[in-house]
């Protein structure tokens, strides 16, 4: 766990130790529909409906999900749901498998989305299922810190790999306030982010990501959710 000058909020990835302290995980869930998850009722029964998580924090909101997801789609289609949860942080991770109550359901491993090796354990993840894509991919609020650290073209990447892997792509965008705030605490821990003064997207971030997943990866917005607390829009996309 990095973060400057004893400010827990001074942190590069978003890998806040405290996150669901004040972003309540059971909040978030009541907003989220209960009929998006599944596009076709031809699937096999007996195929496992497969989520990945990216930035799962300490796992709080993928423990919910995974009971959310069985009442959706588990038990009235009889699927069995199986999530694995990544995050870069590997403090946050070893909190989310001390913490996890739904294994062998839902597992966690640290690992970096934007190294290609790394993501490699992925897809193996989808080779034990002899799948090629996931019927969910959530990234909630973590396109910023991607942003922030891999620039606009490493956002655009985030964006392409994720759509590659998922069937439904589920996206909380940070809007450009939040990235105000994140680079203003970390300049006063006396640190920065190099790449910010480089983007281009910036005041209206949250439309340049919805018009690249939709005119350059050929997804549709099927669903956004009423506005969180911290007025951040959650968005799925086909």
């Amino acid at each position: 766990m990095e973060y400057r000058n004893n400010d827990p909020g001074a942190v590069q990835y978003g890998n806040f130790i405290n996150y669901y302290e004040f972003n309540n995980a059971e909040q978030r869930l009541k907003l989220l529909p209960r009929d998006v998850w599944l596009e076709t009722e031809n699937i096999p029964s007996a195929e496992p409906y497969l989520v990945l998580d990216v930035g799962c924090n300490a796992g709080d909101l993928t423990q919910l999900f995974y009971k959310f997801l069985n009442e959706c789609v588990g038990v009235p289609r009889n699927r069995k749901i199986q999530i694995l949860g990544i995050d870069i942080d590997e403090d946050l991770v070893q909190r989310a498998q001390i913490g996890n109550e739904c294994a062998p359901n839902v597992s966690y491993t640290r690992l970096d989305i934007m190294d290609a090796t790394a993501f490699e354990e992925v897809n193996e993840y989808l080779r034990q299922y002899n799948r090629h894509s996931f019927d969910v991919v959530c990234c909630f609020s973590i396109t910023m810190w991607i942003h922030l650290n891999h620039s606009d073209h490493g956002l655009q990447q985030f964006l392409q790999k994720l759509s590659g892997i998922g069937d439904l792509l589920v996206v909380e965008p940070q809007p450009w306030k939040c990235y105000q705030t994140a680079v203003r605490r970390m300049k006063r821990a006396g640190d920065e982010f190099p790449l910010f003064s480089e983007l281009v997207w910036r005041s209206n971030v949250e439309e340049c990501v919805q018009k690249f997943l939709e005119k350059e990866l050929g997804r549709k917005k099927v669903f956004e959710c009423l506005p969180t607390r911290w007025q951040r829009r959650i968005c799925f996309y086909r």
